[in-house]
């Protein structure tokens, strides 16, 4: 069932444009301090399964909460969550923030 599920999130949930894959997260993360990985998924969703020194600011609360963990906007934030419907949303609110250099997580945590 999880792969039908992953199937389908694939084949519709849209392209933010700023995609990245997994394993270009790695590199930049590898290469860069300035990254921050935002899991927007429920809390319980995270702790069952979450990318390595990621930080939890579930969708409902990013808009509220990023600013106490990303003070400087042009760092580069990339989020992530199960398939990536939800961390496109949050992408969207980021870049309305005035945050400047924000990636999706191709797929999600799923893709991984």
């Amino acid at each position: 069932m999880k792969k039908i599920m992953y199937l389908f999130k694939k084949k519709f949930v849209r392209s933010s444009g700023n995609d990245i894959d997994y394993k270009t997260l790695l590199k930049l993360v590898r290469d860069n301090r300035n990254v921050w990985i935002i899991d927007v998924r429920a809390r319980d969703e995270y702790y069952s399964k979450h990318i390595e020194n990621s930080i939890n600011i579930p969708l409902q609360d990013i808009s509220s909460k990023i600013e106490s963990v990303v003070r400087n906007k042009n760092d580069m934030i990339i989020v992530y969550c199960e398939y990536g419907g939800r961390s496109l949303k949050a992408c969207n609110k980021l870049k309305k923030l005035g945050y400047t250099n924000v990636l999706n997580l191709q797929n999600g945590i799923s893709g991984i």
